[in-house]
């Protein structure tokens, strides 16, 4: 048995007022479904955060739309759980009618009960979905008000799950959560403060597989989870990470995973430099990448965002070193370091007037500016 596992498809996600849907779109129409008519899947996973806000855009939901489409008319069963950026209650519509098309979308804790096996190639597989459900809905679900935090939750409701295997096939549970230990970035949404929403590894221990959903890097989770991460970079703390898709193959030997890679519309990078180095690469390099630009420069520099964005024309993040204080300013700072009015007024000379401020213009400037600041 095969399976495709994605998830944080984030669908209709905007960064930097930049709508990512046109990245969103390639990935499915050049790449996941090819790599599903290639692959021949036996179920296509996607583990959460299928839309990036509770009310998705219109787009965003043709997109999803028109995947369900194309898996439904290859007869391939999809397992979607929602996650903390989903609006299960939108989500949930038309469920049951989408079941008889082999898209099955859990959206509640109740769906983790319900377990879908599948049959394939002599192997057996039963599937626990569970969807992003708050601490609070498991107090009500179990009748028990002693649950407070995310690892009571799924520890309680694991167990419950546990009582119930059917040992003589592959259980795999479809979780979308922060599994401890496990690498972060700054474009997921903090489900709660500090370490009260992490979760222990070993509460999947009673699983075969745990196909998570919610951390954006590839990566495993304890001896039986790996998450697939989003398959777009959506921050630029991402940008060293590699973006795909997981491929499971079950046999009875045992589980085998491969991991395909997937090359972005534009990736997501940072560049360091003087700007005078960074616009001679440019022009001898033009990208269209996303960029975040450092400048390492310690003087102003004149527009260098619109400047750069003539061979750069998506930069969505500029940062510099200019009032960062050198190891010599530390030390001995001096009378006229950088950022001072006097050396500003020299660089705005040179660079927008066009000529070097001499002793007597730089005299008058510091005339004007003592008589200003009495």
């Amino acid at each position: 048995m095969k399976l495709i596992h994605t998830s944080d498809l984030h669908l209709g996600k905007i960064i930097f007022s930049r709508s990512m849907l046109d990245e969103q779109r390639r990935f499915i129409s050049d790449f996941l479904c090819p790599l599903i008519d290639e692959e021949k899947p036996d179920a296509l996973i996607i583990a959460g955060d299928i839309f990036d806000r509770s009310i998705a855009p219109p787009e965003a939901i043709r997109l999803f739309d028109g995947l369900i489409g194309f898996v439904s008319e290859r007869n391939i069963p999809m397992l979607a759980i929602t996650g903390n950026h989903d609006g299960a209650d939108r989500i949930t519509l038309g469920a049951k009618l989408l079941k008889r098309s082999g898209i099955h979308i859990a959206t509640d804790i109740s769906d983790a009960f319900s377990p879908l096996e599948l049959s394939r190639g002599g192997v057996r597989a039963r599937f626990y979905m569970i969807p992003h459900f708050e601490p609070a809905r498991a107090r009500e679900y179990f009748n028990n008000d002693e649950i407070r935090g995310f690892s009571e939750s799924y520890d309680i409701l694991t167990k419950k799950i546990y009582e119930s295997l059917e040992r003589e096939c592959i259980n795999i549970a479809l979780a979308h959560c922060f599994v401890s230990g496990c690498s972060v970035s700054d474009s997921e949404r903090p489900i709660y403060i500090g370490a009260s929403a992490e979760i222990s590894a070993s509460i999947f221990g009673g699983f075969d597989l745990v196909l998570l959903g919610h951390l954006h890097s590839a990566q495993r989770a304890g001896d039986k989870g790996f998450y697939s991460g989003s398959p777009i970079k959506y921050s630029f703390g991402e940008h060293s990470c590699k973006k795909g898709v997981n491929i499971f193959e079950l046999k009875s030997e045992g589980i085998e995973r491969r991991f395909i890679e997937y090359s972005p519309l534009h990736d997501m990078k940072i560049i360091s430099g003087k700007f005078d180095e960074l616009l001679k690469s440019a022009r001898l390099s033009p990208s269209e990448d996303f960029l975040h630009i450092h400048l390492t420069d310690k003087r102003p520099i004149f527009m260098p965002l619109q400047r750069l964005r003539e061979f750069y024309p998506n930069i969505l993040e500029m940062s510099t070193e200019l009032f960062a204080p050198s190891s010599d300013t530390i030390s001995a700072p001096s009378r006229k370091s950088v950022g001072e009015p006097t050396e500003l007024f020299r660089e705005f000379c040179a660079q927008v007037c066009g000529f070097e401020a001499d002793d007597e213009e730089i005299g008058i400037f510091e005339d004007i500016l003592k008589e200003a600041s009495e």
